[in-house]
């Protein structure tokens, strides 16, 4: 972990944990942790599958109204966002944000079971925990008078999960670009994790389609399962740099009408990712040709040309984005971590709602949901709140070090 830090960030932190109105507001968190564990489980019941978050939204939106944040919106995305206002009215803001959506389908959660501390629900961390925290973080501002210089902007975002790509978070700092000066996501485990780059990703959807016929009597034609398969075997042998983090894998594959016939059609999705989009879009156009190999050679093999067609769409593109560890937003989420006894872990790469920020030339961090968690994205999910609040400590620091807070400290450049 690099250590130095520009002495400006330093004092600055410095000031605001010496500060007896911040002080109050640390520990208010502290104490409201046991309403905030009661707000999660609250919300994990309002199951927001990713594209339907519309009831999680309006009821978060009334969340959001209660514990005081001002000129509550919800967006066409079902992004809901509001504000506490700062005393500088310089239209600029600061976001904090958590996902609204899960990977789970209508039906999974009924209930959340308690057992030994624990919470047992599907989504009770992945990211319904970041948004009952957020919630903490505004009853903190607005209970001890804290008067930011910007704005604080706080949000709910849509469509994070799976093939969401992300797309809530994009279109608000999209469409808010020329008003938010720093973004914070909490996602991801852990009170010490934080993510600083971003890991673009790409999917493909691939469909191979021939004639197909009776496996013994039209024996010869081109198979579309065997022309996937000569695909899939080719990107399997495809070569990436272990630095850059890059990855690739073929996730879903299905194909075949009948257990005695040539196969008329075949299908496989492709997940690829890498923390540099210079290496991403070379693999990319790698796969592509790879793609086309596939029916080429299945062909080819049969003498029959043009028999088996392959047609394919890219399905997810995630921008990948880069920030030096040493960037001052990178700064100011460590000493925040530090300032809450926490030592720092920074991770090369991530593919979080920071994503989109980044993308774009807005610093961005993404910061762990605090507490212990198992299973996300799986119905064996659970959620220990032990020391939960660090991170929501952690939140109000960063939020009052990057928007400046009223006679006491100015918001730095970043």
């Amino acid at each position: 972990m690099t250590t130095a830090f520009d002495k400006d960030l330093e004092l600055i932190f410095q000031k605001l944990t010496s500060d007896r109105q911040v002080k109050q507001a640390l520990d208010f968190l502290k104490q409201d942790a046991p309403n905030t564990i009661a707000q999660q489980k609250e919300l994990v019941v309002i199951e927001a599958p990713t594209f339907q978050e519309k009831q999680r939204s309006l009821h978060y939106a009334q969340m959001l109204k209660a514990a005081g944040l001002q000129d509550v919106t919800i967006d066409e995305k079902f992004n809901v966002y509001g504000k506490i206002y700062g005393s500088g009215k310089t239209g600029k803001s600061v976001l904090l944000e958590g996902h609204l959506d899960t990977v789970f389908s209508f039906g999974t959660v009924t209930d959340v079971i308690e057992k030994d501390g624990k919470l047992y629900a599907p989504g009770i961390c992945d990211d319904t925990r970041a948004l009952a925290a957020n919630l903490s973080v505004i009853r903190a501002l607005v209970n001890s008078g804290l008067r930011p210089h910007h704005d604080i902007m706080i949000a709910g975002t849509a469509a994070e999960e799976g093939l969401g790509a992300m797309s809530g978070m994009k279109y608000l700092v999209n469409n808010k670009a020329e008003e938010i000066l720093a973004a914070i996501s909490i996602d991801g485990p852990s009170n010490d994790v934080m993510y600083f780059n971003a890991t673009g990703m790409i999917n493909y959807n691939v469909t191979y389609t021939g004639p197909g016929g009776h496996a013994y009597l039209a024996f010869g034609t081109p198979s579309a399962v065997q022309a996937m398969g000569r695909a899939i075997a080719a990107l399997s042998d495809m070569q990436v740099p272990e630095t850059p983090k890059t990855t690739f894998t073929v996730s879903l594959a299905n194909g075949g009408q009948a257990i005695h016939g040539i196969a008329q059609s075949a299908n496989f999705k492709i997940n690829m990712r890498s923390d540099s989009a210079e290496v991403l879009a070379q693999m990319e156009q790698q796969a592509l040709a790879i793609f086309q190999q596939g029916a080429d050679a299945e062909n080819a093999r049969w003498q029959k040309p043009g028999a088996v067609k392959v047609t394919f769409s890219k399905i997810m593109d995630v921008p990948a984005g880069s920030q030096s560890e040493s960037c001052r937003m990178v700064q100011a989420a460590k000493l925040a971590t530090l300032a809450c006894g926490i030592t720092p872990q920074p991770l090369l790469g991530g593919c979080t709602n920071s994503n989109m920020p980044i993308a774009i030339g807005i610093p961005a961090v993404t910061l762990g949901r605090g507490g212990a968690e198992y299973g996300t994205h799986t119905v064996d999910e659970w959620f220990d709140p032990a020391g939960v609040y660090v991170c929501e400590q952690k939140s109000l620091l960063m939020l009052l070090a990057l928007a400046g807070l009223t006679d006491v400290t100015a918001a730095p450049q970043l």
